[in-house]
């Protein structure tokens, strides 16, 4: 959802990634057009400070930021792929509100992020602990104030206009409008595991000086390819008739493997990989056939066996959770409650007393 460059909130995603990221870039490589557009006084007005030498995160590759003392916890790291592309990953709480305006450049980020990160980014409220959003930002001024003792978490790439508009279509010959309508897609209520997880791959991974751009850098291509395999998808909106063959065929295939097999770990990578198709279109095309998701239809499956299992009055609840794919009861029953409403010891005592 591209934003007017008017002065307005918005959350820390971009703004305070692109403050440290312009100040990095400053110390590695002369800066570039739009790094120019961006100062070191605002670092202050988030109280933010370079860490210490062997406090850093990610071995010290990168550039490390923590709160001065009173200030806050946590800490902010980024790492400038290449002049047009940025990680950053932040994990922040201040003990006061704190405010800042800055002047940043156009840039598009795709992020996983707390729901106070990524508020002006969400369709609407949202209480899952991270959400996956996108948004392209016109260049312009923009102001913020981080309520105190509000977790501030995100993962997040930064593409600048060099990126998407050069780089991009040269290496995947996707145009600049495609990468941005998928981006700006992600409002918070769409599920990729795929790029979701290549993000926490890229937050996991502990870089090394001389292979962490390489390394970085596959990836972002990665997560932008899964993303835009996603939006071809959702643009040609396929119905159950048009969807091949050879897919509805995997589909059914795949709903009886779950059905008979609902009480194992279910691992997306291995079922993609079952079906010839990545995970993106894995989910897409379950979803689209079944009107569900497939956690969704496992849960179910668990569920409706469990029901089963529970009329028996010599079953005890904790062999009834491992029969149905729960290692320990309290799982089992918080899943059950969430399903049906009642507890499964409320279901048996209303199963007996019809």
């Amino acid at each position: 959802m591209p934003l007017s460059a008017k002065t307005r909130d918005y959350p820390l995603i971009w703004p305070i990634a692109k403050i440290i990221w312009s100040i990095a870039k400053k110390e590695v490589m002369p800066v570039r057009t739009g790094f120019e557009q961006l100062c070191l006084s605002h670092l202050p007005q988030l109280g933010l400070k370079p860490a210490k030498k062997g406090l850093e995160e990610k071995n010290g590759v990168g550039f490390t930021f923590v709160p001065e003392p009173g200030v806050g916890e946590g800490y902010l790291w980024t790492y400038p792929i290449n002049a047009a592309c940025s990680l950053t990953i932040y994990d922040v709480v201040f003990h006061q509100d704190m405010s800042f305006h800055y002047h940043h450049p156009a840039a598009l980020t795709v992020a996983v992020s707390s729901p106070s990160s990524a508020e002006p980014a969400l369709t609407k409220p949202c209480t899952n602990p991270e959400n996956l959003v996108g948004y392209f930002l016109e260049e312009g001024t923009f102001g913020h104030t981080i309520p105190k003792n509000t977790p501030v978490r995100s993962i997040g790439i930064g593409l600048m206009p060099e990126f998407y508009e050069q780089q991009l279509p040269a290496l995947m010959g996707q145009e600049t409008t495609q990468v941005k309508k998928a981006a700006c897609a992600l409002d918070g209520t769409v599920s990729l595991p795929e790029v979701e997880g290549i993000l926490y791959q890229m937050a996991a991974y502990l870089p090394q000086a001389g292979s962490a751009g390489l390394r970085y850098e596959a990836k972002v291509f990665d997560l932008l390819a899964a993303l835009l395999e996603w939006n071809d998808l959702t643009l040609s909106a396929p119905t159950a008739a048009s969807i091949s063959a050879k897919d509805q065929e995997a589909m059914q295939s795949l709903k009886h493997f779950l059905l008979q097999n609902y009480s194992t770990k279910v691992d997306l990578q291995r079922l993609a990989q079952m079906c010839y198709m990545s995970k993106s279109k894995l989910t897409y095309l379950f979803r689209m056939l079944y009107g569900t998701t497939i956690y969704e239809f496992i849960l179910a499956c668990r569920i409706d066996r469990a029901k089963e299992l529970l009329a028996d009055r010599e079953k005890k609840l904790s062999e009834i959770a491992v029969l149905v794919g729960y290692e320990r009861q309290s799982s089992f029953s918080a899943a059950f409650h969430q399903k049906t409403g009642i507890t499964p010891n409320e279901f048996r005592r209303q199963f007996w007393n019809k």
